[in-house]
């Protein structure tokens, strides 16, 4: 069993390495990633795993952001602090999600689970019991692509068109809606969920909390080694992160 481990905590690191040796002995880690940049680097190994033992946050950002630039194929067991990312998980490869600090039999029954589930040398597939499952726990499937958005304002509903909508942004538990008008109206989702009802051919999450209409760009320059700048109607000025620059120049052509 082929297995790397995302996490950017040395001691985390060591728990899972020493639970894994003491679950498996035919067990191998294949690699050690601490960030995103790291991993990239070295994503042609993410085709030879057979298992991804990962944490959410790390060093410069999330393994969401990771998973969405390079394809996984094989089951991924988050292993973190937070329980507020359990939906994120599930719509990716998850299968297992545990909360630290975790027993070694919790660590095992996660390790049955993908022995049950998935077996080794063979395409990654999740049988439709496995799938009707993770909808019960993640809730009712990705609604289809929003083409339109109300904000609620004093003076009542306000409507909003796709073709009215130059980016969002992320304010905490909802997010700000920036229009052609330059005006900024409220939007009650969080980011996260947001860009799960956007169509993905017009809108790109940029970095961790905007999300860009691909109509309302007018100009992207190069502003450092690894960051692009986005120029929109009414002089905003939109930034790339590191780890999503790659992905957008790729989104920019299609592809």
């Amino acid at each position: 069993m082929q297995v790397i481990i995302i996490e950017d905590e040395k001691p985390a690191f060591k728990k899972l390495e020493k639970y894994l040796y003491e679950y498996s002995d035919d067990a191998q880690i294949l690699a050690w990633f601490v960030s995103i940049e790291d991993a990239l680097e070295k994503s042609s190994l993410f085709t030879e795993a057979d298992l991804i033992l990962s944490d959410i946050k790390l060093l410069d950002g999330s393994s969401f952001e990771l998973f969405e630039q390079i394809e996984i194929l094989c089951p991924i067991i988050f292993c973190t602090t937070y329980n507020k990312y359990m939906q994120d998980a599930f719509e990716t490869q998850g299968i297992a999600y545990l909360i630290k600090p975790f027993s070694q039999e919790s660590f095992n029954q996660a390790l049955r689970k993908f022995e049950r589930l998935f077996r080794k040398n063979q395409e990654m597939a999740v049988n439709e019991d496995i799938v009707a499952t993770l909808k019960k726990i993640v809730g009712q499937e990705r609604p289809k692509y929003k083409e339109r958005f109300i904000s609620k304002k004093k003076q009542g509903l306000i409507l909003i068109s796709l073709d009215q909508i130059l980016y969002f942004q992320a304010a905490g538990d909802f997010c700000l809606l920036a229009d052609t008008e330059g005006r900024k109206h409220s939007i009650n989702l969080m980011i996260s969920k947001l860009e799960t009802v956007l169509n993905p051919s017009q809108f790109f999450r940029i970095n961790r909390s905007e999300i860009v209409h691909i109509e309302a760009i007018e100009k992207v320059s190069f502003y450092s080694k690894n960051k692009l700048l986005i120029c929109l109607p009414h002089q905003i000025k939109l930034f790339t992160s590191g780890s999503r620059t790659a992905a957008f120049k790729k989104w920019l052509q299609g592809t």
